[in-house]
């Protein structure tokens, strides 16, 4: 018999949410970052209002997006 899971755990680490930042700061819409980094936009929004740390980054990337031509992170 196949157990039926619990709760949906989000397997998303620091990296990706600084790559999700940094998408946004290069004028990518929220779907295709969602798309680029592969998760969905319900965990994008979920991350958004409970991840402080997260929503900071976002608010930057948003500050930045026509002020700031240069990468917003450089980890990649």
């Amino acid at each position: 018999m196949i157990k039926k899971t619990i709760s949906n755990r989000h397997k998303i680490t620091y990296l990706t949410l600084v790559n999700i930042a940094d998408d946004i700061q290069h004028n990518y819409s929220v779907a295709d970052v969602c798309r680029k980094n592969g998760i969905s936009r319900q965990t994008f929004y979920y991350y958004l209002n409970n991840e402080p740390e997260f929503t900071e980054l976002i608010i930057k990337a948003y500050k930045y997006q026509s002020e700031v031509p240069t990468p917003f992170f450089t980890t990649r």
